[in-house]
C-alpha cells in the first residue's frame, strides 16, 4: 500500500519533529488514521501489528504528542476481557487514557493510567481496539462507556 492509497481512505500523514532515540517505530514512520468520538477528531497512529502495539506510547514524551493525537491499536480477532489481555504503562513517561472499544465499535471502558505503572487495567469486557489518548482528554471529549467510534473497516491487523 502506498501512501497515497492510505490518504484516500483516511489516514493523515504526521511528521514528528525529532526522532525519540529510545523508540523502534518513529512516529514519523508510522500510519495515522483519523477516527472520530463524540463529534470529535483524533489523529491516531496505527498499531497494526504485535510489534507495534508492545511499544505503545513507550518513551514519548508530552511535547510529541499534541492534544488531538493518539494511537489506535488493532487486533486481528476479539481479545477477552481479562487483567491477562489488560494493558499496563511500561516505559511511559505520559498519563495516559486507556479506551476500550468492541468489534461494534463502542466504548466499553476507559482506564485512567498513571505513568511508568505497570498494574495491568483490563477491559470490562472483549475488545477488539483499544485508543491512548493523553490523561483528561476522553473526559474533555465526552468519550464513556456506550461512546461510539468511527473507525474506517479498512483499518486492520497486519498479521
Amino acid at each position: 500500500i502506498t501512501v497515497f492509497a492510505l490518504c484516500a481512505i483516511g489516514c493523515v500523514s504526521l511528521v514528528a519533529q525529532t526522532t525519540n532515540s529510545m523508540r523502534v517505530h518513529q512516529l514519523k514512520d508510522l500510519k495515522v488514521a483519523k477516527l472520530t468520538a463524540a463529534g470529535h477528531t483524533i489523529d491516531a497512529w496505527v498499531m497494526d501489528n504485535e510489534q507495534k502495539r508492545a511499544e505503545g506510547m513507550m518513551f514519548l514524551t508530552d511535547k510529541e504528542v499534541k492534544a488531538n493525537q493518539g494511537m489506535i491499536f488493532l487486533f486481528t480477532e476479539v481479545q477477552p476481557g481479562d487483567m491477562k489481555h489488560g494493558f499496563w504503562m511500561s516505559n511511559t513517561y505520559i498519563p495516559l487514557d486507556i479506551i476500550y472499544i468492541s468489534a461494534a465499535k463502542k466504548v466499553l471502558k476507559v482506564c485512567n493510567a498513571k505513568a511508568l505503572d505497570e498494574t495491568s487495567l483490563p477491559s470490562s469486557g472483549a475488545y477488539m481496539y483499544v485508543v491512548e489518548l493523553k490523561a483528561g482528554t476522553a473526559k474533555k471529549l465526552g468519550i464513556t462507556s456506550g461512546t461510539k467510534f468511527d473507525i474506517l473497516s479498512s483499518l486492520k491487523a497486519v498479521e
